[in-house]
């Protein structure tokens, strides 16, 4: 991953001194910020994405247009559909490339193997335009004379096309989110920025927080899980559980890490992203869960997929399948395969489940320790259906579910007992550090200035003696 990178670090060192040396001149702040944008994803990925990303962004500001002109709903849902159009084809093209190059011959057209890249961080930015689309589509129109100099057609949502370029490619969301709406962006973008030493302690521990999540907790779980999930036949029924479980954890530091640091970026540069992880493991149901996990990708699916659906107005059966039908339609966002589908589709399930314990007026009840086993039972839950994200093969899902039967019967050794026993303190004591990034920023706020360096500086040396070999790319990178 590029963030870990010296090119990356030198690169970033000297945009950040250029943006904050034009601080009080916002459009030359704004000019920087889009060349940067654009720069970075060049430079760490191809010419190719950043061509891509500059169409889809011209289609958007056409589309936008269109929509502030008409007032037609059939116009936005037109560009809406073309926007997913747009991202199905890249993302599941490799799914029906043979029947594509299959047609082409079928009218005599002899084509070569064709190979298409799937463009970097197509599906957030395309999440992004969305949320646009509909801002503009839902705007009411003023009068002539709108005091702004971004407002075209008399609507207030409409923005020039250098600025809807910035919040397409803003460089710390592009890649796998958060998923950060337009009004939300744009809000900051006009707002004229000024460096805030007071943020200085959140982006250290943010910084931090990150590097310690994705260097050093997701790569040890990732090397002791992984060999466990590539070859199960091969481990007993507690080191099979270690493994799935490893994976759980693992995917949480490795994305919240992303998160902390993408949050930390933003922050240098005068910008809040929306909040994306809270705390999900100690989520005591799976409603709990989805509204402390991906907080922005969940919050779109309610407001953009689930709402205009009918969301829970049109009774309660069709309530359930409007559930189904979002969570559904999430499992194949992730994926073309069918694993993620049955992952989609189990988390819906399981919530439609929920409901309908709520409706008979059933529960575990309350209490620390009906609370405790709420919180293990989601967490149970959570990782069995991961098991269908990290597969992305049903068979090989299958076969981890076999191997965990057949090695039932082989003999536990005390080293996985161990560490399972480790684990479950781990998860037990988990809701203790609800306040732990708090209570950084509040020791760095007690620690004199003329100290930090050295502070940070024997941190971060203790993490790179500790740090293993190489690190893997996030794993939403993919998304």
């Amino acid at each position: 991953m590029f963030f870990f990178s010296i090119e990356f670090g030198i690169i970033f060192a000297l945009f950040f001194i250029a943006y904050w040396l034009l601080r009080g001149f916002l459009r030359l702040q704004n000019s920087l910020l889009l060349l940067f944008n654009y720069a970075i994803l060049w430079y760490f990925g191809s010419l190719y994405f950043a061509l891509v990303l500059a169409l889809f962004t011209l289609f958007i500001f056409a589309a936008s247009h269109a929509i502030a002109a008409t007032d037609r709903k059939s116009v936005f849902l037109a560009s809406v559909a073309l926007v997913v159009c747009n991202l199905s084809f890249f993302k599941y093209f490799a799914s029906f490339k043979d029947g594509f190059e299959n047609l082409l011959r079928f009218f005599g057209l002899d084509v070569a193997d064709i190979d298409i890249l799937l463009p970097l961080g197509l599906s957030f930015y395309s999440f992004a335009s969305i949320t646009y689309l509909r801002a503009v589509y839902e705007a009411k129109r003023v009068g002539k004379g709108a005091p702004s100099d971004y407002v075209l057609l008399q609507n207030p949502k409409l923005e020039s096309l250098p600025n809807l370029a910035i919040y397409l490619s803003f460089f710390p969301t592009i890649i796998a989110g958060p998923i950060m709406r337009s009004d939300f962006f744009f809000a900051q973008l006009h707002s004229v920025r000024f460096w805030r030493a007071k943020f200085a302690n959140l982006i250290i521990t943010l910084l931090l927080f990150g590097i310690v999540k994705k260097v050093l907790l997701a790569t040890y779980i990732q090397e002791y899980s992984e060999p466990i999930l590539r070859n199960p036949l091969n481990y007993n029924a507690i080191e099979l559980l270690l493994g799935i479980f490893g994976y759980s954890v693992q995917l949480y530091c490795d994305f919240s890490g992303y998160v902390d640091l993408v949050c930390a970026f933003a922050l240098m540069l005068g910008f809040m992203l929306p909040p994306n992880f809270n705390m999900p493991y100690m989520a005591r149901n799976l409603k709990d869960f989805w509204a402390r996990w991906h907080i922005s990708l969940s919050t779109f699916i309610r407001d953009y997929i689930y709402i205009p659906l009918g969301g829970s107005k049109r009774g309660f059966w069709l309530t359930q399948l409007f559930v189904l039908i979002a969570f559904s339609l999430s499992g194949i966002w992730h994926g073309n395969t069918i694993n993620f589908l049955i992952w989609g589709a189990l988390h819906g399930l399981g919530l439609v489940w929920l409901n309908g314990l709520r409706a008979l007026g059933l529960g575990l009840g309350s209490g620390a320790f009906a609370g405790f086993v709420a919180r293990v039972c989601t967490f149970c839950f959570v990782t069995f259906a991961w098991l269908f994200f990290c597969y992305k093969d049903f068979g090989d899902s299958v076969g981890f579910l076999s191997a965990f039967g057949e090695n039932l019967a082989q003999p536990v050794g005390l080293r996985e007992s161990v560490i399972l026993l480790c684990g479950f303190m781990v998860f037990s004591c988990y809701p203790l550090l609800r306040n732990l990034q708090r209570m950084c920023v509040l020791y760095l706020y007690k620690i004199p200035n003329i100290l930090k360096p050295l502070v940070l500086g024997a941190i971060l040396c203790v993490i790179f003696v500790f740090m293993p070999d190489g690190i893997p790319n996030f794993i939403y990178a993919g998304f």
